[in-house]
């Protein structure tokens, strides 16, 4: 196996001593604790003062980059920007892994990222995650509590250099901004239509990531700054699917989904997942079936 880098790229919160913190530490201590050390962590600041001091806990290496707020709280954009040009200054081959900081990550994880590569552009997931509702859920191993189906969104994805630097996708990827929450890991799937011969690998079966819900009454982060992300950053989206000529369905994450191959248990993991891909197949149908009914007469049966 050749010893390439792996970048992993985040943003976190402030550590303020509340519950959201130890999941945190969790995601950073699940880092730590990779059987494969040649990784860096590479964390994009927006204001935060504490960050810094608390990841140089950890034994990993890590630079950070400090950004301007604008009018807004942060952006993956600029996450994953930051990220690219710095590897790209470190080495010519690597992984870079986009995540979020309330995933908590198996031990062999990178591991199984390098066995299922082959040196040629990729785009891997471990999707959908486990979703736990407390830390304490997690710990104890409640099955019951913890939610999987394939409307998850994509907390993490990974890239190879030869992907990322496609005079193409680099474009995109610096230039498609999106602020906030929600929309972005559509987006980064939907790169793929650009890239011949790209490799999508799932690589749920051979091993799961878990995912702790943050409790958002501890941040500033209402229902309404929730709801107005996603807007703003749908509206980006739409514009560019629609200006690339590239199907909407990439909005539907089954579909996003249903993209990647899975690596192991294929069989198992369809027939797992299938009243999710049914409702997908369904929703579909219904769509096709609705369009072809005249936009007057919709009105009419409204009425």
């Amino acid at each position: 196996m050749k010893e390439l880098k792996i970048f992993i790229c985040t943003t976190l919160r402030d550590f303020k001593n509340t519950e959201n913190d130890k999941i945190q530490k969790m995601f950073l201590k699940s880092i730590e604790d990779q059987t494969y050390k040649n990784i860096e962590l590479v964390v994009s600041l927006f204001g935060e003062n504490s960050v810094q001091n608390e990841i140089r806990k950890y034994s990993f290496k890590s630079v950070f980059f400090q950004n301007e707020l604008d009018n807004y709280k942060y952006s993956h954009t600029v996450v994953v920007s930051n990220a690219l040009k710095y590897a790209n200054s470190q080495t010519n081959e690597y992984i870079l892994l986009w995540t979020t900081a309330d995933v908590i990550y198996p031990t062999d994880f990178f591991e199984k990222i390098l066995k299922n590569y082959y040196h040629r552009p990729t785009i891997g997931t471990s999707h959908p995650h486990e979703s736990c509702e407390s830390i304490t859920d997690f710990q104890n191993n409640n099955k019951k509590k913890n939610k999987t189906n394939l409307f998850s969104g994509f907390d993490l994805l990974y890239f190879d250099s030869k992907f990322l630097n496609n005079p193409l996708i680099n474009n995109f990827v610096t230039n498609v901004y999106f602020y906030n929450w929600g929309i972005f890991e559509h987006f980064l799937i939907s790169l793929n239509e650009f890239v011949d011969d790209v490799t999508m690998i799932n690589l749920y079966e051979e091993v799961k990531c878990y995912k702790i819900e943050n409790n958002r009454k501890l941040v500033n982060e209402t229902n309404n700054f929730l709801a107005e992300s996603h807007k703003i950053n749908s509206e980006t989206f739409i514009n560019f699917l629609k200006e690339n000529k590239i199907t909407l369905n990439y909005f539907d994450l089954t579909f996003c989904d249903l993209k990647f191959k899975i690596t192991k248990s294929k069989v198992r993991h369809y027939l797992f997942f299938s009243t999710d891909i049914l409702q997908y197949l369904q929703r579909k149908v219904y769509k096709g079936l609705s369009s072809l009914i005249p936009t007057n007469f919709k009105r009419i049966l409204k009425k």
